[in-house]
């Protein structure tokens, strides 16, 4: 059974998340905006919107040019490309428009529907990036079975990120709804029947968008750095080896007596191989830390702020900005 509607936890249109969270109350629904806050809002959704599309359509030309080439990790940049202009055209476009008309504009048809697209984005990006981790993690610390490895097998990674966005956002269809929030005013809204789904939902959210695929990449990534980190040891290890051993047999033979220089070449080409598995080793670190501190910075902020309104007991005093 419903608790009654002046207690019923819901979510408001006035703050521009993919999950609407601002108001735990009908009595918020009656009172107005933060103009202000709202111009800010809009700004910062436009540039986000921008850049979005810009970055992401530029990488997708580049990506184009080289289709002949069209290699792996090309694969899943390309659906992590998609899943970014998901992100703008269904999440941050839809929060846009809904911002500058304040009350959501559209029947229970179009609320469901938006509600559903804001979340695909987000959950998708999340997922293309942990295959694309899983990939490089089988890739690269069992390279044996590597050389099994087919394009079909990408793409079922790729359909597995896919149907596992599709289905977190599910839950979307079910909670939100286009209803009357005050006398003649209606507005896309979450009603929730028991008092406690708001948080097991906000819960549910950063756990399965952010935790649980953090925790996938910091292992995989972790692995790899060690993998490479152990194999360029075994390799000056064992180029060292064959250096000492080479000069050993070049002395017995007495060139060095009879004014021979040495060639440089017999321990060159181990030495290049060596160099460029450390360049390959530092560019492997850069990518992971670029990855998962992007990862960590651009999610953990919205991530956090949900937690803590929806778990802090005095969240009714936070900060306008926050919590309106």
């Amino acid at each position: 059974m419903d608790v009654p509607s002046n207690q019923k936890p819901e979510f408001a249109a006035s703050v521009p998340t993919v999950l609407n969270f601002a108001s735990t109350n009908l009595t918020a629904s009656t009172e107005t905006r933060d103009e202000s806050l709202a111009l800010v809002e809009l700004a910062v959704l436009t540039l986000i919107f921008a850049f979005t599309v810009m970055g992401n359509s530029t990488v997708l030309l580049a990506l184009a040019t080289r289709r002949s080439k069209m290699t792996r990790m090309y694969y899943f940049l390309l659906h992590l490309c998609v899943s970014d202009l998901i992100t703008a055209f269904l999440t941050v476009l839809p929060q846009l428009g809904w911002d500058a008309t304040y009350r959501f504009q559209g029947g229970n048809l179009a609320c469901k529907a938006v509600k559903f697209g804001q979340l695909l984005g987000p959950y998708l990006s999340s997922y293309v990036l942990v295959v694309t981790a899983v990939d490089r993690y089988q890739a690269i610390c069992f390279p044996l079975s590597n050389c099994s490895w087919t394009p079909t097998k990408s793409k079922l990674l790729i359909c597995a990120a896919w149907v596992a966005a599709l289905l977190c956002c599910v839950p979307q269809v079910f909670i939100f709804s286009y209803q009357e929030v005050s006398p003649e005013v209606f507005d896309c809204w979450g009603t929730y029947v028991e008092s406690w789904g708001l948080r097991a939902y906000v819960t549910w959210y950063g756990m399965s968008v952010f935790f649980v695929p953090l925790m996938v990449l910091t292992f995989t990534y972790v692995c790899i750095c060690r993998s490479i980190w152990r194999n360029l040891y075994l390799k000056r290890k064992s180029s060292d080896a064959e250096s000492w051993k080479g000069e050993r047999a070049y002395r017995f033979r007495g060139l060095a007596h009879n004014g021979t220089k040495q060639d440089s070449s017999f321990v060159g080409p181990r030495s290049h191989s060596v160099r460029g598995l450390s360049r390959a080793k530092i560019k492997t670190v850069k990518i992971t830390v670029v990855v998962i501190a992007l990862y960590v910075v651009c999610s953990s902020p919205f991530i956090c702020v949900q937690m803590w309104m929806y778990w802090s007991p005095h969240v009714d005093m936070a900060n306008p900005w926050i919590s309106e």
